[in-house]
């Protein structure tokens, strides 16, 4: 008797997991796309600490030289979750410049807020620009 309970209970979790993940399956697969359209290489860096706009609050994810950002070539495209939303609904993004990045120590950029362009957007925003952001605009 008590494997049958256990075996439903089993059970109702596996059907409740299921049917919970089918609602999230477009979340799943939906990128927002970031692409460099400058002549030069870039770097970028996710915050969602909005409304705290600093730089020194950018998602933990090592790179070069200390610091935390993605690399992205001159002409070059990097995919972003959509699900990242889930953090905070207004998510910041950071461009630096290739440079400063692999030059400069990460407390100096942050000190003196070497940022080539901060971009601020919720959900909503990034649907009506068909999910993907071009730097520079």
């Amino acid at each position: 008797m008590k494997n049958m309970i256990n075996n439903l209970i089993l059970l109702t979790m596996f059907v409740c997991l299921n049917a919970s993940s089918c609602n999230n399956k477009e979340e799943l697969h939906r990128y927002i796309y970031l692409k460099n359209s400058s002549g030069n290489t870039i770097y970028y860096g996710l915050s969602y600490t909005y409304p705290d706009t600093s730089i020194n609050k950018i998602s933990q994810v090592p790179g070069n030289n200390g610091s935390i950002a993605h690399k992205i070539p001159s002409g070059g495209q990097s995919t972003l979750p959509a699900a990242s939303f889930a953090y905070n609904p207004t998510m910041q993004l950071f461009i630096f410049d290739s440079n400063t990045i692999e030059n400069t120590l990460w407390d100096s950029i942050v000190a003196r807020r070497m940022v080539l362009k901060r971009y601020q957007f919720t959900e909503s925003d990034v649907q009506q620009i068909n999910w993907t952001i071009t730097y520079p605009k």
